[in-house]
């Protein structure tokens, strides 16, 4: 009875920290957004400031000086006076009827106190300040707008709250790993070594999990921002918001990881067109290969049919692709073939790359397994091959499917394979 209360003790603590950790990307992915608009927001009502203290109708050098230090915000200045002449903006193509477009159409919206609108669109979100200053009984009128359309300019803007929340998740982490060793070395230290182990290895294999979807999500931000308006925008934006969810969704279905066997137990089954999957999961990560300059090569057979459940599949063929992506270096390439052979749908994926040592060959299957627990020091940052949850998680989604997986050092790299019984495609 002891034991059971000691156990759950030392597991509580383990628990409390995942759960925080999937709470500060929930809030960050919730939350980045607002923070960043208010802090643009509030410079701009500083901007508005600056500008009420200056002599507008004789803009001097330093005075022009200030407001160009503000464009690195990227704000569209427009002060006008009275009559809608433009006497300032940070626009030089600017034509001199928008000034009056600008403002005589919002005239009710321009206060000494300025005023707010914050327009929020598919894929952009717009800040727009206006404000009146009167001066020496003449009235001018100023103009601010924002438009915030990249994700990565939001992730950039919100680094400081990013690492604020990252601090007292680390802190916290650490404060609560210290109780648990306090509390659990007066028992037993060779079990609460061992337990501690545990939790390091379980929240790395989280970061592992977590690692796909943020580099898709990274490899898409950097599309949109090299390729500009050569691309389909929306389809980048629709697709960065999936991911979001998708990591959402992974960190829920972690926390959960502990009852996986009841999970598949109860998973609901039907006709997956395995070839449809993995071509849907290559587009999906075509931008992030080729980023890294990787050469992906592909022969999908259609047609090729499973009974099973998508997401579990898709799941075991994500892990596959993820870990050849990792150990494959720039400029080499990763093999991914899909053929029905004797009533079987056979899978392969091979990358260039180191072999697995045959002695590591039979663990690699196993939960939280990585070859950097070997007793000899690592050398260099290849030798370790962090196989981790992922393997464990396809095998156990194989075996659920009444198929076959397995591994074999290739000549130049690694293979990885898994068969599943094929089921004719109704639809002939």
């Amino acid at each position: 009875m002891k034991i059971k209360k000691n156990f759950w003790r030392d597991g509580k603590a383990l628990w409390i920290q995942i759960i925080a950790f999937a709470v500060a990307v929930m809030l960050y992915s919730v939350c980045c957004y607002p923070i960043y608009t208010s802090s643009k927001a509030r410079i701009m009502r500083q901007l508005y400031e600056d500008i009420h203290d200056m002599d507008l109708e004789e803009l001097s050098e330093d005075d022009e000086e200030t407001l160009g230090d503000y464009q690195k915000e990227k704000f569209e200045t427009v002060i006008a006076n009275e009559n809608y002449e433009q006497i300032y903006t940070s626009r030089s193509s600017l034509k001199t009827t928008h000034a009056r477009k600008y403002i005589e159409n919002k005239i009710a919206q321009y206060t000494e106190e300025g005023t707010l609108e914050q327009r929020r669109m598919e894929s952009r979100h717009i800040l727009m300040f206006r404000g009146k200053i009167i001066q020496d009984g003449h009235t001018f009128y100023v103009y601010l707008r924002k438009d915030v359309q990249s994700v990565l300019e939001v992730i950039e803007g919100t680094r400081l709250y990013l690492a604020v929340v990252l601090l007292l998740m680390v802190g916290l982490s650490y404060f609560l790993e210290k109780m648990s060793k306090a509390s659990t070395e007066k028992k037993a230290k060779q079990s609460d070594y061992q337990l501690l182990e545990s939790q390091r290895e379980f929240v790395a294999n989280i970061s592992h999990e977590l690692k796909t979807p943020l580099a898709v999500v990274s490899s898409q931000v950097e599309m949109l921002e090299i390729a500009g308006d050569k691309i389909d925008r929306s389809y980048y934006y629709s697709s960065i918001h999936e991911e979001l969810d998708k990591m959402s969704r992974m960190v829920g279905e972690l926390l959960d990881f502990s009852m996986l066997d009841n999970q598949m137990s109860s998973m609901e089954m039907s006709r997956v067109n395995v070839s449809e999957m993995i071509e849907y999961l290559l587009l999906r990560y075509d931008a992030m290969f080729r980023k890294n300059e990787i050469k992906v090569e592909q022969e999908i057979e259609k047609n090729c049919f499973a009974y099973g459940n998508r997401m579990y599949l898709e799941r075991a063929v994500n892990n596959y692709l993820m870990n050849a992506f990792q150990h494959t270096e720039q400029g080499k390439r990763i093999r991914i073939t899909l053929k029905k052979e004797k009533k079987q749908i056979r899978m392969e994926v091979y990358n260039d790359g180191e072999q697995i040592k045959e002695e590591q060959m039979e663990h690699i299957w196993d939960s939280f397994y990585t070859t950097s627990q070997k007793k000899k020091p690592v050398t260099s940052e290849n030798e370790v091959r962090n196989i981790g949850l992922g393997l464990f998680v396809v095998r156990k989604i194989v075996d659920k499917h009444k198929g076959s997986c397995g591994a074999q050092n290739m000549e130049n790299g690694v293979l990885f394979w898994l068969q599943l019984p094929e089921i004719r495609d109704l639809g002939k």
